[in-house]
């Protein structure tokens, strides 16, 4: 399985703020796990050996200035933490990012110290923060929440009151876990509370990534073929375990590789409002079977990459596949009618995933694979080779 991406920018994160050296072995390099090395330079000492990066925290630069590119995330963390930096930090951002939501946390940090908004950047005057207490949206962004759970852990501590349905929950629980690796005292109930006093573990691995290994998984079980897909499994992606067994495929997992073999045969009916990345592989999942699958709690699907339910549909439309959006879930009954179809990326690296599945399960092409490089940029090479190593 490739790195985990999410897991990955959570590690080094926690690294550049704790005290003593930390080792993360095993990072691809994404063009998000780069953003975030760009995003932690100014605190920290970085040195690369092959995919280790090896991590201590030094004293902060007083002027500091940095792209995140599209990377979500790091943008949100590297706002709402810089916001407890002393000193004044640039935060450029750009293509799809321009149009992705911000302005609720940057509301939230303005009650906190000095932040500016500007076409393609966010300036921040960072200052010493003591304790503090605060409500962010968490209909919007999980990010938000933990950008300020890493502000807090990187000072006095916090209290974070989420308001709103919870999305994206389990990457909330993601943070915490890191943190908590590291030894602040975090806790998720009504509010979320965090203090820090973050100290290196010494060495961590990044865990593997089935959100994104899924998608040869789905295209070996969709036709005929199996697949081994090695490495440890997160709490993040387990579920997608579950859900193709569900439907069908014999999928196992014996704590060192997912095995998939097998047939999709039935439909299913999920809600992915906790995992949102899953949807995706689901969906195509969904699409080869002659049956009625309903994929819950997609709504805020809209806020991605791209607008991930008119892409995701688009993909399957493609396809031949009978697919609705209505009562904020996808409606979907294959099998596809469809082969030799021309796919689109749409500039979204998940989507340009399931865009390649798609392509290995129907035959055809992707307009664009240059947005897979945003999380997995090795991808294409095991989709050109069926995996064979």
């Amino acid at each position: 399985m490739p790195p985990s991406k999410p897991m990955a920018q959570r590690l080094l994160l926690a690294s550049a703020l704790a005290e003593g050296e930390t080792v993360v072995r095993g990072v691809e390099w994404s063009d998000d796990a780069v953003a975030m090395l760009r995003a932690i330079q100014p605190i920290s000492v970085l040195r690369v050996r092959g995919s280790d990066v090896v991590v201590s925290r030094r004293e902060p630069d007083f002027f500091r200035a940095f792209s995140v590119g599209e990377s979500g995330f790091t943008l949100r963390t590297a706002v709402a933490l810089y916001a407890g930096v002393p000193g004044v930090t640039a935060v450029y951002f750009g293509g799809t990012l321009r149009g992705r939501p911000i302005d609720d946390l940057i509301a939230v940090l303005r009650k906190l110290t000095e932040v500016v908004k500007l076409p393609g950047a966010v300036v921040i005057r960072g200052r010493r923060l003591g304790r503090f207490r605060v409500e962010v949206r968490a209909d919007v962004s999980s990010q938000y929440i933990s950008g300020l759970m890493f502000l807090a852990a990187a000072g006095e501590g916090g209290v974070i009151t989420p308001v709103g349905e919870r999305k994206s929950w389990s990457f909330v629980e993601a943070t915490a876990d890191v943190l908590r690796l590291f030894g602040a005292k975090v806790e998720l109930g009504d509010v979320v509370a965090v203090d820090g006093g973050l100290r290196s573990p010494g060495e961590v691995d990044v865990p593997g990534d089935f959100s994104l290994a899924s998608y040869l998984a789905v295209a070996a079980v969709a036709t005929g073929g199996e697949v081994e897909l090695t490495g440890h499994l997160t709490k993040l992606d387990a579920t997608l375990v579950d859900i193709f067994r569900a439907m069908g495929a014999d999928v196992s997992y014996d704590g060192h590789a997912v095995k998939a073999r097998g047939a999709f045969a039935k439909g299913v009916e999920v809600d992915l409002g906790g995992n949102p990345d899953l949807v995706m592989p689901v969906a195509l999942a969904a699409a080869v079977v002659d049956d009625v699958s309903i994929i819950r709690g997609v709504e805020h699907l809209r806020f991605k990459e791209s607008d991930r339910i008119a892409t995701v549909a688009d993909v399957l439309e493609r396809l031949g596949v009978d697919v609705q959006y209505r009562d904020g879930a996808l409606h979907i009954r294959g099998p596809p009618r469809r082969r030799g179809v021309e796919f689109k990326s749409h500039g979204d690296h998940r989507i340009g995933l399931m865009a390649l599945a798609a392509s290995r399960i129907v035959g055809g092409c992707v307009d664009d694979i240059g947005p897979v490089a945003k999380s997995w940029p090795s991808a294409v090479l095991y989709f050109a080779t069926g995996g064979n190593q």
